[in-house]
């Protein structure tokens, strides 16, 4: 878990700055974030050996979003979802 802990340590850091809600839990070898407060209550966010992006530090998303699929995000675009009202 260590090899993902800097990743998680920034999400976390930038969603307490955006002021939202979130939960996180071990998953595999990284994390999954849940959002209960969200516009997408449903929808979660992981990092692990397996999630897309996990080798450049993004994040995999699943019911976040418009599009409401497993994408590939960024930190940031992750934050700019999620405060949307």
């Amino acid at each position: 878990m260590e090899r993902y802990a800097n990743d998680r340590r920034r999400l976390n850091r930038k969603l307490k700055k955006a002021g939202i809600k979130f939960e996180w839990h071990h998953l595999y070898d990284g994390y999954q974030w849940t959002f209960p407060e969200s516009p997408y209550p449903r929808g979660d966010a992981i990092i692990h050996f397996g999630s897309y992006g996990h080798h450049r530090g993004n994040f995999e998303t699943m019911g976040i979003g418009p599009e409401d699929d497993c994408i590939e995000r960024t930190a940031d675009e992750l934050i700019k979802l999620l405060t949307k009202k």
